[in-house]
């Protein structure tokens, strides 16, 4: 700004003691360097390249907290219920090439409550505080069983491996309604969206401030095909960290999806919104502390009956 100034004063003065034609010519040069010097500025602008590059041998954390509220219209009678899952998950990096990293994934906490209907507490932490004690040592036996993921440095897992160890601890939780609800929350999918939950908005390539980019993925959770489209825009780079910030919808495929509900075929048609902050660390693309604010309405039907249900979910991930 202050070479702007000074440019301005400059051609001012000039312009008051020379001739018309000498003042066009001064304007047009004047004009001439504040264009290049907006050129320069454009093309100098800084791009930041957002992938991970994480260290062997360190291992990296996340704190995964979501709670929400989910309302529901079943043959006529509304219920509430309100939900919280807190899991702390570390990370491993065993080995690495130039493009792909194996990281040794293990949960170390996992807390489930609910309330309304269906109310219940499970804690990996606290059998004595927790509904079920066989549920609640399930989770336990899980935290600390290693599962290998390979991703690489967009932050796209190719494979998750040795399920079979979680998947045996599960079995024994014996109730078959648990036993569902358990194997779909760690499921080979449920995992993968937990590790691709914030890499997944990396731009793919390098990216100035204000520079805006599209993200789509399919995913299915709980048996449910559902599809994310993003816009995420690179608001900030201060201190070391990258804020991003997005909008966007997600859906079931058109159509709806059919899922298994207690045995039975259950259509499902969603559709919503989706709001958030990311902070990534610049230089190793690990997440910091970001923010997810989902608000979606689905609409099952199952042995000819419907119901709707609307779901308010909010999600914070601290990262170390």
């Amino acid at each position: 700004m202050p070479i702007l100034i000074l440019i301005i004063t400059f051609v001012t003065v000039l312009t008051k003691k020379f001739t018309d034609m000498k003042q066009l010519l001064i304007r047009f040069n004047a004009a001439i360097i504040l264009l290049l010097l907006f050129s320069f500025q454009s093309r100098g602008a800084d791009k930041y390249t957002l992938e991970y590059n994480l260290v062997k041998g360190k291992t990296y954390t996340q704190h995964v907290v979501t709670n929400g509220s989910i309302a529901m219209n079943a043959m006529g009678q509304d219920m509430l219920m309100d939900m919280k899952m807190d899991v702390n998950v570390q990370f491993n990096i065993i080995d690495r090439t130039d493009t792909v990293y194996n990281a040794r994934m293990l949960y170390q906490r996992i807390k489930m409550d609910m309330t309304g209907p269906m109310s219940y507490t499970f804690d990996s932490d606290s059998a004595a505080h927790s509904s079920d004690n066989t549920v609640a040592n399930v989770l336990r036996s899980l935290t600390g069983v290693p599962i290998d993921i390979q991703l690489t440095k967009s932050g796209k897992v190719l494979s998750v491996k040795n399920l079979d160890k979680l998947n045996e601890k599960i079995d024994a939780a014996g109730n078959a309604q648990y036993k569902q609800m358990l194997g779909q929350q760690f499921s080979e999918s449920s995992i993968q969206k937990l590790v691709e939950q914030t890499s997944s908005y990396f731009p793919g390539k390098p990216v100035a401030i204000g520079d805006n980019w599209d993200m789509s993925m399919n995913i299915n959770t709980n048996g449910i095909d559902i599809i994310e489209k993003l816009q995420i825009t690179l608001k900030e780079v201060k201190d070391n960290v990258a804020t991003l910030e997005f909008t966007g919808t997600i859906a079931t495929p058109e159509g709806g999806s059919v899922a298994k509900m207690n045995g039975m075929d259950a259509k499902v048609v969603m559709d919503g919104t989706q709001t958030g902050t990311v902070r990534l660390n610049k230089d190793t693309g690990w997440n910091i502390v970001s923010e997810l604010n989902q608000k979606t309405t689905s609409n099952f039907e199952v042995m000819g009956q419907s119901l709707q249900q609307k779901m308010n979910m909010k999600t914070t991930i601290t990262g170390d």
